[in-house]
Formats: C-alpha cells, sequence, structure tokens
C-alpha cells in the first residue's frame, strides 16, 4: 500500500473515530434534554393533580407499609438512579392507580381499600412504575407533538405550554397507552414485583377477583383502572404464560 494511501486511510480513520464521538455526545446531550423536559412535564402534572383532589394522609404505620412496598418496587426498575419516584394517595372511591411522566405515581383510596394484600397492591403499583421505567408517556408525547416542538419549548420561556404538555400526560393515563404498552408494563411490572420479593400469584389473584365480582362486566367503579386497556381474561393468560424466573 503507497504512502498516500496509508495517510487517507489514517485520516478515515481518525475521522470515523472523530465522528463516532460526536453522534455519541449528541446523543447524550439529546437524553439528557429530553430527561429534563419529562421531570418538567411530570412536575406540572403532578401539580394539577394535587390542586384538584384530595391528598390523604395516612397514620404512620399504613404509611410506613405503603412506602416501603413503594420503595422495594422503585428499587427493582431500570430508572431508579435518574428518577425521584414518589408516590401519592388521593380520594377517590375508584378502584385506580396512575403514572405521570419523571415517576410521579397516584393511588386512589379505593385501590387501597380493594386489595387483600401486600402483594396484590405491589402488583398494581409495579404495572404503573413499569410505564415510567419503559417511558410510555413519553413516547406518546413525542408521537402527538414531535421531538422538536419539545425542544423549542424547552429553549423558550413556555411554562404555559409546559402546563399544556402536563394535562396532555393526565389526558393519556385515562386514555391509555395502546395495548402493546400495556402489555409491556404487565411484563416488567412482574419482572418487578417479583425482583421486589412478591409473586406473580398476588396480580393474578386481584385481576381473577376483579373478573370474578364483575362477571366480565363493565362496573365503572370496579374497573376503572383497566377501562382503557386489554381485555382482562387475556392479559391474566399473558402473565400466566411468563417465563418464571431462574432460582
Amino acid at each position: 500500500m503507497g504512502r498516500q494511501k496509508k495517510f487517507l486511510l489514517l485520516w478515515g480513520l481518525i475521522f470515523g473515530v472523530a465522528l463516532a464521538f460526536s453522534l455519541r455526545g449528541y446523543a447524550g446531550f439529546f437524553d439528557e434534554l429530553e430527561l429534563s423536559l419529562e421531570k418538567q412535564i411530570g412536575r406540572s402534572g403532578y401539580e394539577s393533580i394535587i390542586a384538584e383532589y384530595q391528598v390523604v394522609r395516612l397514620s404512620p404505620e399504613e404509611e410506613e407499609r405503603l412506602q416501603n412496598i413503594f420503595d422495594r418496587l422503585v428499587a427493582a426498575c431500570g430508572r431508579k438512579n435518574e428518577l425521584e419516584f414518589s408516590l401519592t394517595v388521593v380520594e377517590d372511591k375508584t378502584v385506580n392507580a396512575f403514572a405521570l411522566p419523571a415517576g410521579y405515581i397516584f393511588v386512589h383510596t379505593g385501590l387501597l381499600a380493594y386489595v387483600e394484600s401486600d402483594g396484590e397492591l405491589a402488583g398494581v403499583l409495579a404495572h404503573e412504575i413499569a410505564h415510567v421505567d419503559r417511558k410510555h408517556s413519553m413516547s406518546a408525547i413525542k408521537r402527538q407533538l414531535g421531538m422538536a416542538l419539545l425542544f423549542q419549548l424547552f429553549f423558550s420561556d413556555a411554562s404555559e405550554e409546559i402546563t399544556k404538555i402536563g394535562n396532555l400526560a393526565l389526558n393519556l393515563t385515562q386514555l391509555g397507552y395502546g395495548r402493546e404498552a400495556e402489555y409491556e408494563a404487565d411484563r416488567y411490572g412482574v419482572y418487578f414485583m417479583e425482583k421486589a420479593g412478591y409473586s406473580r400469584n398476588e396480580i393474578l389473584n386481584f385481576w381473577r377477583r376483579l373478573v370474578a365480582q364483575t362477571g366480565g362486566g363493565e362496573d365503572p367503579v370496579i374497573l376503572q383502572l383497566f377501562s382503557t386497556h386489554p381485555p382482562t381474561s387475556e392479559r391474566i393468560k399473558k402473565i400466566e404464560a411468563l417465563p418464571t424466573p431462574a432460582l
């Protein structure tokens, strides 16, 4: 190989390495930017919720029990180090829980009254944590608005627009993220609860009891949690079919 070819090959290699590092740097920059946006959107949604609902203060014993369950589940998820997950109880008789971007998890008093064990509650909370872990809300927002617009809002003084996007995130918790996202949240939720020391049988018992008590119907009080989700029977089958973790 001639000296000129070697020279060109060397510079081509240097350019390729430099480009790779440059793209990696840009990727890291955009990841940080998106994370910052997620935190702003989540906080905005959180403030809207606590302004609308009555936040419930549990007894110290019940608060400690609930927080312990939640902390164990958060410790099992992949985003535990980049987000500050929080759990808030609100007064509402419906059997429901939901998650906002950046790890803001809400649980209704109706759900706390309905569950029969810590494991059942852990299964529901793990599903909501999985939505955050898999970035389902942010993915849905990006599909609707586009990342370019989100970045534009980030670089401008657009607190009012961020509030609107926070409200969009709230609407998504009611509309659902689509069947595949719900199945994925089920799958990761089971993984998180088992990693935290709970059995998948607990969440299966919860689902089966709901189905039995409603006869497969659509009771708005009981099934609000699942009104926008895939059919309960299908979700039960998919959870039952998940591989059992190795001992």
